[in-house]
C-alpha cells in the first residue's frame, strides 16, 4: 500500500484548523476530515490569551479575530459575595508579548477566519460529513476509515492529528484513555 504524504487531521474545530494553518504555512499538505456538515456554530470557549494571539498573528488570523471580539486589558478574580479579589493588568507583560490583553470572541469565529484563509491554499483540503471512524497505524504511516454517505472509505497519510473532541474516535481506535472530564451543560428549552 502506498501512503499519501499529507498529514491527516480529524476535526475542523479550532485545534484542527490551527494545526492545518501552521502546517500549510510551512508547505506541508493536509487533509481535514470533519464529522459535521459544516464548521460548528457552537462556542465552547471564548477567551484568547496573549500567547495564543501571538501565534494567531503569525498565521494572519489575529487582526480579524480582534475586529470581531472584545479586548480585555485586565483579568479579574471575583466572587459574588466579595466582588473583585484580585486584578492582573496585562500591560505589565507588554515587553513579553505583542498582545498584552485577552480577547473575548467565540471559537466558531476563529474557525471561519482560518477556513476562509485556507480553503484556496494549495496543499489544503477539507471534507465535511466525513467523520474519522477508525485508525490503524504502521511503520509506514497511518490508515484511517472515514464515514462517507453510509460507506467507509480508507485514506492514508504519513501522520494523523486527532482533533476530534472528547469522544475522539482517533483516541478510542488507538486505545488512548481520556484523562480529563467534560462538563454536562443543562439543556435549556425555550417555550
Amino acid at each position: 500500500m502506498s501512503f499519501d504524504d499529507r498529514v491527516l487531521i480529524a476535526g475542523a474545530g479550532p485545534v484542527g484548523l490551527v494545526a492545518a494553518a501552521n502546517l500549510v504555512r510551512k508547505g506541508v499538505p493536509v487533509a481535514v476530515f470533519e464529522a459535521g456538515p459544516e464548521l460548528s456554530q457552537e462556542s465552547r470557549a471564548s477567551t484568547f490569551h496573549p500567547p495564543t494571539l501571538d501565534m494567531l498573528a503569525d498565521l494572519g488570523a489575529a487582526d480579524n479575530l480582534l475586529a470581531q471580539g472584545l479586548i480585555a486589558p485586565r483579568f479579574h478574580y471575583r466572587t459574588k459575595r466579595d466582588g473583585v479579589l484580585a486584578q492582573f493588568d496585562f500591560g505589565v507583560i507588554a515587553d513579553a508579548t505583542r498582545h498584552p490583553y485577552r480577547v473575548q470572541c467565540e471559537q466558531f469565529r476563529l474557525t471561519r477566519i482560518l477556513y476562509d484563509q485556507l480553503r484556496s491554499r494549495p496543499g489544503f483540503s477539507i471534507a465535511f460529513d466525513e467523520p474519522v471512524v477508525n485508525v490503524r497505524q504502521s511503520e509506514m504511516g497511518v490508515e484511517i476509515a472515514v464515514g462517507r454517505q453510509g460507506w467507509t472509505v480508507r485514506r492514508t497519510g504519513r501522520w494523523l492529528i486527532g482533533a476530534d473532541g472528547a469522544r475522539s474516535a482517533v483516541r478510542q481506535s488507538l486505545e488512548i484513555e481520556f484523562e480529563g472530564f467534560t462538563l454536562a451543560y443543562p439543556v435549556r428549552r425555550h417555550s
